[in-house]
């Protein structure tokens, strides 16, 4: 039962970030939203998922994070400067659906759930939210709502149901470079929009230190 609850609570937050995110017209506030969730995003990278599919032993895995980047670079210089642009955030966006499926699996086959791991877990979900809905960009907002709901509903599928683990990890590992090149292709468009904008880079720089550290956190408490 307590999972259940963990796993339902983890849906919610998740919507809750998109929700947030949806409800923020100014654009600078979205910025640094954003930036939030995108250091939030690579403390999660780097702290939780390498090390869960055991990027740093495998061979074979870093093979898997080439191709992601490749496949997801492919993708945007076809799409760069078109409507299609906007398919390679969601290609990120589905990486971190296949990661939330992952985290289903991984709550369920995990013995008993302490009140940090739990916490740990949740603090994940926030943040992710609102990177699901700020790579989106381009779809109406809708439809961006419906594709983070869609994410954030791949934690009880993964509960409910497993992957092999010779294909969940060159998978994940797959996903990480598409998370990867997504967030450094959306932080370098952030970028450029506060420097055109003229605004102070500590406006951005620090909600991403703040948003990785919080990402780290969340790790050491799962």
């Amino acid at each position: 039962m307590t999972k259940i609850v963990v796993v339902a609570a983890a849906v919610l937050a998740e919507l809750l970030g998109a929700v947030i995110f949806l409800g923020t017209r100014a654009s600078r506030t979205r910025s640094v939203l954003s930036c939030l969730g995108l250091g939030f995003m690579v403390a999660i990278v780097f702290l939780d998922v390498l090390p869960d599919i055991e990027f740093y032993k495998a061979e074979s895995l870093p093979l898997g994070l080439a191709l992601g980047v490749a496949g997801v670079l492919v993708v945007w210089l076809i799409s760069r400067g078109s409507a299609r642009g906007k398919w390679g955030g969601f290609g990120a966006t589905a990486g971190m659906g296949l990661h939330n499926f992952g985290e289903g699996v991984v709550i369920v086959g995990f013995g008993a759930l302490s009140p940090m791991l739990a916490l740990g877990f949740l603090l994940h979900k926030l943040p992710e939210g609102m990177v699901s809905f700020s790579l989106t960009e381009g779809f109406k907002e809708r439809t961006r709502f419906i594709i983070a709901a869609i994410v954030a509903l791949l934690i009880p599928l993964g509960a409910l149901l497993s992957l092999p683990e010779e294909v969940e990890k060159p998978a994940m590992s797959f996903c990480v470079g598409v998370i990867l090149f997504a967030v450094a292709r959306s932080g370098a468009r952030i970028v450029a929009d506060n420097r055109a904008a003229k605004h102070s880079p500590w406006a951005l720089a620090l909600p991403a230190v703040v948003g990785g550290a919080i990402g780290a956190v969340s790790c050491f408490l799962a």
